[in-house]
């Protein structure tokens, strides 16, 4: 009941300050993932698609405090790893007689989920609504998943049947984020705009797999870098007694980096038990964006 209040009353907010003020983009990039799984002992990549639902920078009432939103859905295409560093050089990194299970089968991975950031913060510099600069804490949650399969392509009956045939599993992360956050924005007139969002969190939370059933603690960095041009076709303002109504529609087109660091993981999502040592997860998507929004005030 009072996780249902709590997500009934973020919902309501959220619907409040989208009624504000919001903007929706849709992204298209690549993906980078390394480590922390067996077989990521080299990078493997796919085409990677974002929904995000946005407000980059809105100042509270008339002061220069502001607040800026995202919410992000990822969805990654599959990544083949074939296992290639792995096999290799299992029998020098465990010895000569380290044959459990056979050659580590080919495996799918594929990433989704979902990242959420809000940030709270003053403008240093503040010429009006299209041109300042502020500085902000961000405050977020990352809920990305990893799916993982052995690829249909593998033959290899010795694999096959060593690796149990090997079931789907999938891996849960969840971290918290906390850290410093820059926006800014150069109007070049009413209609034209440049600007930028970039933020550097520490993350702390935990990693989990239903195959193996495992559940560890994580700490490490999240970065997430964004600059693009808005264009306003339309910027009216209309005064109405007191209020000051300044409906405006845009459009954005812009490029977002985003990485997610996170150390000490050790995940075998073949079931093998592989005495494999620690390392770090690094994931890292580059893309650019379109996206349509409005602001009311």
């Amino acid at each position: 009941m009072k996780l249902l209040n709590i997500t009934l009353l973020s919902a309501v907010a959220l619907f409040a300050v989208t009624l504000n003020a919001s903007e929706f983009q849709y992204a298209k990039g690549r993906l980078d993932m390394k480590g922390g799984f067996i077989g990521l002992d080299s990078t493997i990549d796919a085409d990677i698609s974002t929904y995000t639902l946005t407000e980059k920078h809105k100042n509270i009432f008339s002061t220069t405090w502001y607040y800026h939103y995202d919410f992000t859905w990822y969805d990654s295409k599959k990544m083949l790893n074939g296992q290639q560093n792995f096999n290799s050089t299992s029998s020098s990194l465990f010895g000569s007689d380290y044959n459990p299970t056979g050659n580590v089968p080919a495996i799918n991975y594929r990433l989704q989920g979902l990242d959420a950031n809000v940030v709270l913060g003053k403008d240093i510099y503040h010429k009006n609504k299209r041109t300042f600069f502020g500085l902000g804490l961000a405050l977020g949650v990352s809920l990305p998943w990893i799916d993982s399969d052995k690829d249909s392509s593998n033959n290899n009956n010795n694999t096959d049947n060593t690796m149990k045939l090997m079931k789907k599993s999938k891996t849960q992360i969840l971290t918290y984020k906390i850290g410093p956050s820059i926006n800014a924005s150069y109007a070049f007139n009413k209609y034209v705009m440049t600007y930028l969002n970039a933020m550097v969190t520490y993350q702390t939370g935990s990693i989990k797999n239903n195959y193996i059933n495992t559940n560890s603690h994580t700490n490490g960095i999240f970065q997430e870098y964004d600059a693009g041009i808005k264009v306003q076709p339309f910027a009216k303002d209309f005064h109405k007694s007191f209020i000051t109504l300044s409906p405006r529609i845009y459009a954005s087109v812009g490029w977002r980096y985003v990485s997610w660091k996170l150390t000490d993981i050790r995940l075998d999502v073949t079931g093998a038990n592989v005495p494999i040592p620690k390392t770090d997860f690094n994931s890292h998507s580059s893309m650019g964006y379109f996206g349509i929004g409005y602001d009311f005030f």
